[in-house]
């Protein structure tokens, strides 16, 4: 692992259990090599991006919503959730909602996933920045 990265990249690395390859790209290794392993972004991603934009590009989400959340990132605190305690707040390595502190929204990622038309994703935006003023 570079050891020049941010340490929150670094725990993304850590957490997702990446490796990089000879192609410069960080990817998943399965642990018994039973499947083929998943790229999921370059070291230069890693380099320009945060470590949301990092997990975000592994949950698959497009470029418009890391963009989005990595311009507004101050906006929101990351979360994670357990059936045993709920909701806590945690590090951006392991977050899986983001809480909006102006509408006090919590925003799964799965839910992010799932918007997959950009009109949909803009009235999102817009209406979740009718809360700042």
């Amino acid at each position: 692992m570079d050891c020049r990265l941010e340490e929150q990249k670094k725990k993304v690395i850590q957490e997702y259990r990446l490796h990089l390859n000879s192609n410069c790209n960080w990817e998943y290794i399965h642990p018994k090599g039973k499947y083929q392993p998943i790229e999921y972004f370059s070291q230069k991603f890693v380099e320009k991006h945060s470590a949301l934009a990092m997990v975000f590009q592994i949950h698959k989400l497009c470029f418009a919503k890391i963009k989005y959340f990595e311009n507004n990132v101050d906006d929101f605190l990351p979360y994670s959730y357990s059936f045993k305690s709920g909701f806590e707040r945690c590090e951006m390595h392991k977050v899986q909602f983001l809480y909006h502190i102006y509408s006090h929204y919590m925003i799964g990622i799965a839910e992010l996933q799932d918007i997959k038309d950009i009109d949909e994703f803009k009235k999102l935006c817009a209406y979740l920045e009718s809360f700042k003023n």
